[in-house]
């Protein structure tokens, strides 16, 4: 996966605080996050999508996430990439998977089944999305989200 920029990272920022883009603050377990709700047309080609632009622990991210996504369910989809990439680490093993778990363990019981089906929808055309993308996505990254796929098609059942 991409290592951000500094620069990268704030223009990023920038830019969508001048789009008006609406950022969210979250308290979630012991996390506290902001992410942006960005329009699902900054990518059409993978709905309900997540992104994350971080670098180095020192320079800061920017997190956002599909206004496709209900909105009952955009924080977890969200804490899963701040858990992988601020508290796991960019570089770690099986960052993908390990967050995967403890976003699940975030999410209340009451929402879980609705909101596994989506996440298992979104890793299954991740993989596809990803699998065209080879210069951005690493076969290590591709086995992360086969695994977390394989995962939530089994909490599904």
């Amino acid at each position: 996966m991409k290592k951000f920029t500094k620069d990268e990272i704030e223009g990023a920022r920038t830019y969508f605080k001048n789009q008006g883009f609406q950022e969210m603050d979250v308290s979630l377990g012991s996390w506290k996050f902001s992410y942006f709700v960005v329009p699902q047309s900054l990518e059409p080609n993978l709905n309900n999508f997540v992104l994350r632009l971080t670098g180095e622990s020192n320079e800061g991210y920017v997190l956002g996430i599909s206004d496709s996504v209900e909105e009952r369910f955009r924080q977890y989809a969200v804490a899963h990439e701040f858990i992988e990439f601020t508290e796991i680490g960019i570089d770690s093993p099986n960052r993908c998977v390990r967050a995967l778990e403890e976003e699940l363990n975030l999410v209340p019981k009451d929402i879980k089944p609705a909101y596994v089906k989506m996440r298992r929808d979104f890793f299954r055309d991740l993989i596809s999305y990803c699998s065209e993308q080879p210069q951005f996505y690493t076969p290590n990254d591709l086995a992360q989200f086969k695994n977390n796929l394989e995962r939530l098609e089994e909490l599904v059942k």
